[in-house]
């Protein structure tokens, strides 16, 4: 009977320790928990959230990394220039090759072709098709307004339908930041102030404005309705604003492709067009 007892006792004393062995395990495991949720949380608010200004951030970084990534680019829409209250519409097919190759094909009405232009960094094919003739020349901004009606030169037209802004990444200061989701930053090169705000949320630069000494705007783009082609973040619509000259060129794409392969850059003249040198 006495061995009962004693039987009872220690197997009493074994299921009391068992249970505090596993009540320090439980406490135990929920102190890890805790831990872990509070290291996940300090995780969570330094990450980087989309649409807000990452740590760190440095414009010429980020535009270059855009820049070497976007090799090819493919655009159709329309677009509309406007000199004088005079106002041009029509659709377009462009492609571009980095910044160095450009083929433009402008249709009017009925898809007809009324003019194509070829164009490299120092030489520009302007076909009018209504006339047969060939404009050739050099893509300088003079040359572009004679033809197109605004004073740009082949490597703005690039740079616009790239979303990027003429003249290269460097050299451009920021301004004290008034938002987490944009920044602005000036450039002073020549005898021109240049602009740009840079989105975080779009990836890219909205904005850029170009002025002179006199604090005149000689050409003012925002870029705007973004999508992704290829993990790179393009513009579909551009408006480009020339107040001294009164004149206005917008595109409106309906389509926009990065780094298609097999494209043609260029065209061929037909032989039997009139040649004149601008």
């Amino acid at each position: 009977m006495v061995q009962q007892q004693n039987n009872a006792r220690t197997a009493q004393f074994r299921h009391v320790h068992h249970l505090y062995a596993l009540k320090h395990i439980w406490l135990g495991l929920c102190t890890l928990v805790v831990f872990s949720g509070c290291a996940s949380s300090s995780t969570t608010t330094t990450a980087t959230v989309k649409g807000k200004r990452p740590a760190n951030f440095v414009l010429e970084q980020a535009l270059e990394k855009r820049s070497n990534a976007l090799n090819a680019l493919r655009a159709e829409g329309n677009l509309s220039v406007e000199v004088d209250g005079k106002k041009q519409q029509a659709q377009f097919v462009g492609s571009l090759y980095k910044r160095d190759s450009l083929l433009l094909t402008v249709t009017g009405p009925f898809n007809i072709a009324v003019a194509k232009v070829g164009s490299t960094p120092d030489f520009m094919n302007y076909y009018d098709a209504l006339a047969n003739t060939v404009y050739q020349g050099t893509p300088s901004p003079k040359n572009f307004q004679t033809r197109l009606g605004v004073p740009l030169s082949h490597n703005d037209i690039a740079c616009f339908l790239r979303g990027e802004a003429p003249g290269g990444f460097t050299g451009f200061t920021a301004e004290p930041a008034t938002s987490d989701s944009e920044d602005v930053f000036v450039r002073v090169r020549d005898t021109v102030t240049e602009r740009v705000v840079y989105s975080h949320r779009a990836e890219n630069i909205t904005s850029f404005k170009r002025t002179n000494k006199s604090g005149e705007i000689l050409v003012h783009t925002r870029f705007s309705n973004f999508t992704t082609s290829d993990n790179i973040s393009i513009p579909q619509d551009a408006f480009v604003l020339f107040p001294t000259i009164k004149a206005t060129f917008s595109v409106q794409c309906r389509n926009v492709e990065a780094n298609l392969k097999d494209q043609k850059y260029s065209f061929l003249p037909p032989l039997e067009a009139k040649r004149r040198k601008l």
